[in-house]
């Protein structure tokens, strides 16, 4: 077995075994925090060149997402598009994995919004690629 497959099957054994044995609440803020921390190392420095600037950050998503019609606004309200899964680990497989690993992409939204807007932000996944929806879809209430 190559690397990268024993990579993501271990992934996938560890989120089954997590999602088996913890209470929902724990599994949610573990995997959040999990996505604040990927984000941390690596979009947050855009997020910060965007600091207090929405649309700037807005048109750095847009430019990430492939157009305009993957990131909307409507009033305090951010709609976010992916058409691909976006976790470096997990992108190219499994094709599906327990719903609670996709909460790492609430944490990642949740901590790059925060940061360009200063505010806490809620943030809402809609549908997600690895729980075998055909797109990622985010709600972000500003």
């Amino acid at each position: 077995m190559e690397y990268k497959e024993f990579a993501q099957e271990w992934v996938k054994n560890l989120i089954e075994n997590l999602d088996a044995r913890l209470d929902e609440k724990t599994k949610t803020e573990l995997m959040e925090s999990c996505g604040r921390a990927c984000a941390r190392g690596g979009p947050a420095q855009a997020a910060r060149e965007c600091q207090g600037d929405l649309a700037q950050w807005l048109a750095t998503l847009t430019k990430w997402h492939g157009g305009e019609e993957h990131v909307q606004k409507d009033g305090d309200v951010v709609r976010l598009v992916c058409a691909e899964c976006l976790c470096p680990l997990v992108k190219d497989g499994p094709a599906r994995l327990p719903d609670m690993y996709c909460n790492c992409s609430l944490g990642w939204m949740r901590e790059v919004f925060e940061i360009v807007t200063g505010q806490p932000v809620e943030v809402e996944l809609n549908e997600s690629i690895k729980r075998g929806d055909e797109r990622c879809r985010f709600t972000i209430q500003l």
